[in-house]
């Protein structure tokens, strides 16, 4: 029995258009332009950023404050809240053994109200989109589509005799991937791979079929322990990223997303790269678990597509991806003893540009455009933490300063779904 956390929403009105005013737009786009003025949304479209007079059906005043696009976490668990406190203090191998007993004693609404806690956290803290994997993702599908998230969901395939799942995990994703793709704005359903440890090689080839036959992405754990990499060496002769290389799953006909990547050496990083295999790294999740320092910075020079998550509030704790950025920042930096390393404008790329691209979404998401979606994050100009606060230095006082309390607007799709600290429904 868990106890969940209850919100009242505060409904409003529908609206149209929305105004954000007097703001430092830091705008993520190709120049990394910041613009000090107003925003303007039309119909969940960004039409307008510079300097206006524009009237609205919903203001929100800035005064100075800084607006950032929404941040994108992309790997998580979000129905593993759940068990927030509960997994403490453990490597991975006995995490996931003592994780599998757990998850086969949940219902749906054990994940439901799992997931909603984590939606309404990860939207209290800035994130506007998020990339999950998991079972009963059409659970997760609808929490996303009541709270108003944006959610690339992966229905996790594994080998069927050890699965918690009801029935064939692979038939379960393909199942879920034809049900919501294109029915809900805000859902991208995507089929997803546990990790080498729990799929054979019949399981990631039939996953990735079911991916290309259906023209979506797939997301899995890869080389996020040296236990993971060695025990696949003993079992098949071959490092994970090679073998996988080697049936076939990284001939780049489907557009993979690989979570951790903390055990990979420049070889297999320049497999990826070759493949367009994208990389979420998870730096706290990595140092709760004792995984390994994630290569962030060999990946990037090798031209590897690199953004971040926070995994599961199990294994960080919490879904905060401003922290998420700042560690995965301040990590390089102590790990290469060189504090240029991954600096600001590169770490807010990681949560913002790059994750949109590694999601096939950043003609969509992930800068502040003109006709690009509105999902977008306002800063408090007020904040103590934040403060001298200008255009100038507002990069480096998001990535090292800001916290998730510092967050007064979450914006997604055009809607104000967090308004003045407040959950509203629209």
């Amino acid at each position: 029995m868990f106890l969940y956390l209850h919100f009242q929403y505060f409904p409003v009105v529908p609206i149209m258009n929305l105004l954000v005013r007097d703001a430092i737009i830091v705008t993520q786009d190709d120049n990394r332009s910041i613009v000090e003025g107003n925003l303007f949304v039309e119909d969940g479209i960004i039409t307008h950023v510079g300097k206006s007079t524009d009237t609205s059906d919903f203001v929100v005043e800035a005064k100075g404050g800084v607006v950032v696009p929404g941040l994108i976490n992309t790997h998580t668990h979000v129905a593993m809240t759940g068990f927030r406190g509960l997994l403490d203090d453990l490597n991975l191998e006995p995490f996931l053994e003592k994780t599998f007993k757990l998850d086969s004693g949940r219902t749906d609404e054990d994940i439901r109200q799992a997931s909603l806690m984590s939606l309404r956290e990860m939207i209290s803290g800035g994130t506007t989109s998020f990339a999950d994997l998991y079972y009963s993702e059409n659970v997760i599908a609808e929490a996303c589509r009541d709270i108003g998230i944006r959610g690339f969901l992966a229905w996790v395939t594994l080998d069927k005799e050890i699965t918690t799942q009801e029935g064939d995990p692979v038939s379960n994703a393909e199942h879920f991937v034809k049900s919501w793709r294109g029915k809900e704005s805000l859902v991208t359903p995507m089929v997803g791979m546990q990790g080498v440890y729990a799929c054979s090689e019949d399981t990631v080839l039939s996953a990735k079929e079911v991916a290309s036959r259906l023209e979506t992405g797939l997301h899995m754990h890869l080389c996020e322990t040296r236990h993971e990499v060695y025990g696949h060496v003993g079992k098949t002769g071959k490092r994970p990223v090679e073998w996988l290389d080697h049936i076939g799953l990284l001939d780049g006909s489907v557009p993979l997303l690989a979570a951790h990547g903390a055990w990979l050496t420049k070889s297999e990083m320049r497999t990826l790269k070759n493949a367009d295999v994208r990389v979420s790294s998870c730096a706290r999740s990595n140092m709760k678990i004792g995984s390994g320092i994630p290569p962030v910075k060999e990946l990037i020079d090798e031209g590897v597509t690199v953004s971040l998550g926070t995994d599961s509030a199990t294994t960080s704790n919490n879904l905060d991806m401003l922290e998420e950025i700042r560690t995965a920042s301040l990590l390089q930096k102590v790990s290469k003893w060189d504090a240029s390393v991954l600096p600001a404008a590169t770490a807010l790329d990681m949560a913002t540009r790059n994750a949109a691209a590694s999601l096939g979404a950043a003609g969509e998401i992930g800068s502040i455009e003109k006709g690009k979606k509105a999902d977008f994050v306002v800063l408090d100009s007020s904040s103590l933490r934040m403060a001298p606060l200008t255009r100038q230095n507002a990069v480096n006082q998001i990535v090292y300063s800001a916290q998730a309390s510092d967050v007064t607007h979450t914006i997604i799709n055009g809607k104000p779904v967090y308004a003045d600290r407040k959950f509203t429904h629209y």
